[in-house]
């Protein structure tokens, strides 16, 4: 009688433990994984609370005129009607004429598909994924100006010092619609008709811009 009654006793222990004690244990170790969870969470967040302290106290120690000029270098949007007049300016500046038959177009918007389904039209595609990949955009730009070589060189010369990152990808000379030969091949029957049309060249100049995308 006493043995049975051990083995009652050990019985209702075991039952005890598989019945009420692991579960609890078990449920116990999943609060302690999660609580550990949490505290990983929240060493992370300050850490990051901390790195974000120090980026804005480094931001707000730039002066206003570096910022300006680095939004100026490579600013977060196209803006190309600022573009335009920027470079309007520099050519009025340096002697040139007024920029005329502007055109320009943003990478995004390019297409160099010939057919819809066609092989032009899968590069263009692609070409467009690839962009769109990229942090930055491009902005292409073509202007007609006119006037004295040196005065170009002079616009070319103030373009490259320029905050705005620009890459000059063509330059096209004409002779100005104004000289007395639109060929450029005088006979030399009239002394000045060389110069004439050598200080009156047309100039067209394409360029690439990049902006920051957001």
């Amino acid at each position: 009688m006493r043995y049975i009654f051990l083995l009652i006793i050990i019985g209702a222990s075991i039952g005890t433990f598989f019945m009420v004690i692991k579960p609890r244990y078990d449920k116990l170790q999943v609060i302690k994984a999660e609580v550990a969870n949490y505290d990983t969470s929240l060493e992370t967040a300050e850490q990051l609370q901390s790195s974000r302290e120090e980026l804005i106290a480094k931001y707000n120690s730039i002066s206003k005129t570096d910022l300006d000029g680095v939004k100026t270098l490579l600013p977060d949007s196209v803006d190309n009607i600022r573009l335009i007049i920027q470079l309007d300016s520099l050519a009025t500046k340096n002697g040139l004429s007024t920029l005329r038959s502007v055109d320009y177009k943003s990478e995004e918007t390019s297409s160099s598909g010939t057919g819809a389904g066609g092989a032009g039209a899968n590069a263009g595609q692609a070409q467009n994924i690839a962009a769109s990949n990229k942090p930055y955009g491009e902005f292409t730009i073509s202007f007609q100006t006119a006037g004295q070589y040196k005065n170009f060189l002079a616009f070319l010369s103030d373009l490259e010092q320029n905050l705005r990152l620009v890459d000059i990808t063509a330059i096209d000379f004409g002779a100005s619609s104004g000289g007395s030969s639109s060929s450029g091949t005088s006979t030399g029957t009239s002394s000045g008709t060389g110069d004439s049309v050598a200080n009156n060249l047309t100039y067209k100049v394409t360029l690439k811009t990049y902006w920051l995308k957001k």
